[in-house]
């Protein structure tokens, strides 16, 4: 589950823009009819995008270094 899971994220990480770039070429200039699971891809692709912009990643403040940092006197 943890391979389909990671999978998932890694596809729609790097998928999400060029799918929603066609999309709107398709529609617009090239009129070519697509099935309906690349609209619901689409749709996806879009509801990540905007969680990306409404949501976005914050580092956090204590990460500056290790935690087991070893003091030599």
């Amino acid at each position: 589950m943890k391979k389909i899971y990671g999978s998932f994220i890694f596809f729609f990480y790097f998928i999400k823009y060029p799918v929603v770039i066609y999309l709107l070429v398709n529609y617009f200039y090239l009129g070519i009819t697509n099935s309906l699971y690349i609209y619901f891809l689409g749709v996806i692709s879009v509801i990540l995008i905007l969680k990306d912009f409404i949501f976005p990643y914050k580092k956090p403040q204590n990460c500056s270094g290790p935690k087991n940092k070893i003091i030599w006197f």
